[in-house]
C-alpha cells in the first residue's frame, strides 16, 4: 500500500466516524491534515478551520490550518494564524520558523530574516534553526553568511549531513572543488548513502 493509499483510507475510517460524531474537534483536525498531506490544500483549510471553530486556542489545529494555508499561497492569512499560535506559544520554534517562510514567500524579506535570526537566538542548541536560516541567506545570494550558518549547525549536530551538502556546494560554485569535495566527504561519513552527497561528489569529479 503506498503511503496516499493509506491516507485516502485513513480519511474514509474518519469520514465514517463523523457520521456519528459530526462536532469531534480531534476526528475533523484530523481529516483536514489527510487532506493537506494530499496536497488538497483548499479541502484542508476548510476542514481545519471548522476544527479551529470548534476548539480555537488549540495550538496544533490552529498550527496545521496556518500550515494549510501557506501550501494553498494564502500568505498573509497563514501569518495572522501562526501569530495566533505563538500567543499561546511564544517559542513554539515549528511556528517561529512557518511564520518567517510566509513571511518570505508574502515578499517581506526583511522581516522574514529578522524572525529567522531571531530563532537561532532563542534555540542556540537547535541545529536546525542555523540551518534554516544559512538557507534563507543561500536563497538571497548571501553565500559566506550563509556559510557561516551551516558551519553552526555542524557545530551544534557534527551529524548534519545536509549542512556539509550545502556547503559543499556553495565551495563548488566558487571554483573550490577541493574544498567542496572535503566537505562532501565528511557528510558521507555521517550518511554513505547519501543520494545529495554522492550526485554533488560526481558534479565535483576528482
Amino acid at each position: 500500500m503506498s503511503s496516499e493509499e493509506f491516507i485516502l483510507e485513513q480519511i474514509s475510517q474518519i469520514t465514517e466516524q463523523l457520521q456519528s460524531s459530526p462536532d469531534n474537534a480531534e476526528l475533523i483536525h484530523d481529516l483536514g491534515v489527510g487532506y493537506l498531506l494530499l496536497g488538497r490544500n483548499k479541502e484542508a483549510v476548510e476542514v481545519l478551520n471548522k476544527a479551529v471553530a470548534l476548539s480555537p486556542a488549540n495550538k496544533t489545529y490552529l498550527f496545521n490550518l496556518g500550515n494549510a494555508l501557506a501550501e494553498a499561497d494564502e500568505y498573509h492569512k497563514a501569518i495572522e494564524i501562526f501569530y495566533q499560535v505563538l500567543d499561546i506559544d511564544a517559542a513554539y520554534i515549528p511556528a517561529l520558523n512557518n511564520l518567517a517562510d510566509s513571511y518570505e514567500k508574502a515578499g517581506d524579506a526583511e522581516k522574514a530574516f529578522e524572525i529567522f535570526d531571531y530563532i537561532t537566538r532563542i534555540a542556540p542548541d537547535n541545529a536546525l534553526s542555523f540551518f534554516n536560516l544559512g538557507n534563507f541567506l543561500l536563497r538571497n545570494n548571501r553565500h559566506i553568511e550563509a556559510v557561516k550558518c551551516y558551519a553552526l549547525a555542524i557545530e551544534t549536530e557534527p551529524g548534519f549531513t545536509d549542512a556539509y551538502h550545502n556547503i559543499a556546494w556553495v565551495l563548488s560554485q566558487v571554483n573550490a572543488p577541493k574544498e567542496a569535495k572535503e566537505y562532501v566527504l565528511k557528510g558521507l561519513e555521517t550518511d554513505p548513502e547519501n543520494e545529495d552527497l554522492i550526485e554533488l561528489l560526481r558534479k565535483i569529479g576528482d
